[in-house]
């Protein structure tokens, strides 16, 4: 009697385990609809009309139906994305994603603002609250840096809420012969479209060259380029993910410039401390922990010379800003509401349905490379919203850490892309926005 065998093909296991069941993105979003919704209706009874300058709560500004023609412009931005960014991100070399993706949101960015004519791109940076206007009273950094923490109650609320490094960003433009508010967005939107590409560097480097193509179209469309091309916090963002792309790479010597990067982040704004727990977690994961005490010890060297050289002590600035902050305008805002809805409510309109749904599946396969950033960021904002340091605003002073969350987004499926496209277009169209 002739023996029967049965043949598999090789990469076929004899048992092979049944599909692993995933989970659609509709959940998801019907949880974003209902944290947006719950945003806007406990904001709508409890904070607008209060004189709290969150009247479009749980974001800042006010409600206002006025499209405009000039929206077909970052419309048509957004087409060109939606159409041909799977495609580049997907094809081209390498070497040409990070720019172009740059040069996208950069775009991105400034059609959204300019949608409203021109001067919008430059106004919101040259208010009486903003640090361009006053870094042209300071002649020098020397007793600006001295005097900083005693005389930080007389000055603009924005000087007051961040190191003095936001103020002396627009004062050295002037130094070299860049004054005007003009040079200053212009620097501002740079550090958008710079913040986009490094954190894409950042995701090659953690997670491999296809989980960054795969994000790259996602993040020249943000919907939080409506206040990333109007607030400096943009700049800012560029220096923080500028010091993660070099902290996370295995190389000692990128780690400590990373954390000098870092550490110039610092003296920018207090909140990239909390950007310092990505590369150390990074090398702590990987088992690397010399290279996160070089990152730790780079962020270290330039708070040391700082304080050395001009007399400024980062932590006695992060106490007087937090004094000035809970005396001022935090004492009028409910902890409640911002922390439960207000602040996740206005994060949530900044990054869009896409990134909520690709955040969802990071935390189901938390121990994947690919989700090891956005998660990392994720972690960077509960702990922000924890702090009560940030009630409101958060659509601007989040901006550095939205880049990394937005690493998780499926930036391949256009359908994902137009909404996020579209989110944004109606949030230029419907919110009137001091940014």
């Amino acid at each position: 009697m002739a023996q029967l065998t049965v043949t598999r093909p090789a990469s076929q296991p004899l048992c092979a385990p049944p599909a692993e069941r995933t989970r659609g993105p509709l959940p998801v979003l019907l949880g974003w609809v209902l944290l947006v919704a719950a945003a806007l209706g406990w904001g709508q009874a409890t904070i607008v009309g209060r004189g709290l300058a969150v009247n479009a709560a749980p974001l800042v500004g006010r409600w206002r139906w006025e499209p405009h023609l000039l929206l077909a412009v970052p419309a048509a931005v957004a087409v060109l994305v939606v159409v041909m960014g799977p495609r580049v991100a997907a094809r081209a070399p390498w070497r040409l994603v990070p720019p172009l993706t740059a040069a996208s949101a950069a775009v991105w960015a400034v059609s959204l603002a300019a949608s409203d004519g021109w001067d919008r791109v430059t106004e919101p940076l040259t208010t009486r609250h903003e640090y361009e206007p006053f870094a042209a009273t300071i002649d020098g950094p020397g007793r600006f840096l001295r005097d900083y923490v005693a005389e930080l109650p007389g000055r603009p609320i924005h000087v007051q809420g961040h190191p003095p490094g936001a103020t002396l960003v627009p004062w050295l433009l002037d130094v070299i012969g860049l004054d005007g508010a003009g040079w200053y967005a212009a620097l501002v939107v740079a550090g958008w479209g710079i913040a986009v590409g490094a954190v894409l560097v950042a995701a090659r480097t953690v997670a491999g060259e296809p989980v960054a193509r795969r994000a790259a179209p996602a993040l020249a469309l943000l919907p939080a380029a409506l206040w990333a091309g109007t607030s400096a916090d943009a700049l800012f963002a560029a220096v923080v993910a500028s010091g993660v792309a070099l902290a996370v790479t295995p190389s000692a010597r990128a780690a400590v410039a990373g954390g000098l990067v870092l550490g110039l982040a610092l003296l920018l704004t207090y909140g990239a401390v909390l950007a310092l727990g990505v590369p150390v977690a990074v090398h702590g994961l990987a088992r690397r922990p010399w290279l996160a005490v070089g990152v730790l010890g780079g962020a270290a060297v330039v708070l040391v010379v700082v304080a050395v050289t001009s007399g400024f002590w980062w932590l006695d600035g992060l106490e007087a800003t937090r004094l000035a902050y809970v005396d001022g305008v935090a004492a009028d805002r409910p902890d409640a509401y911002f922390a439960l809805a207000g602040n996740p409510g206005a994060l949530a309109l900044a990054v869009g349905p896409a990134v909520a749904v690709g955040l969802d599946s990071a935390v189901r396969r938390w121990r994947a490379p690919s989700a090891r950033l956005p998660l990392l960021g994720l972690l960077i904002v509960v702990a922000a919203n924890a702090s009560l340091l940030s009630k409101g605003e958060v659509e601007r002073i989040w901006l550095p850490f939205v880049p990394l969350l937005a690493l998780s987004a499926p930036g391949a499926r256009r359908g994902w892309l137009i909404a996020q496209a579209g989110l944004a277009l109606l949030l230029q169209a419907w919110l009137q926005s001091k940014w």
